[in-house]
């Protein structure tokens, strides 16, 4: 599926929306949440209400930045 049919679908029980990744503890429960049931897609640097794509200005730290 591509970006534009996700940023049309509502957020659900296998589909959420996150801005950034401030505050990681919720982008875990989601990823905790899709593993505990039927998988899911989270989309990092998109607007929750919005659906306005802000991207993640540098990916690599993100990905590499462990939580707190």
């Amino acid at each position: 599926m591509d970006l534009l049919n996700l940023l049309k679908r509502p957020e659900g029980k296998t589909l959420e929306f996150q801005r950034d990744l401030s505050s990681p503890d919720g982008a875990l429960k989601t990823i905790v949440a899709f593993a505990n049931t039927a998988g899911g897609t989270l989309l990092i640097g998109v607007e929750d209400r919005s659906r306005n794509v802000r991207g993640v200005a540098d990916p690599l730290d993100e990905e590499e930045r462990s939580p707190t």
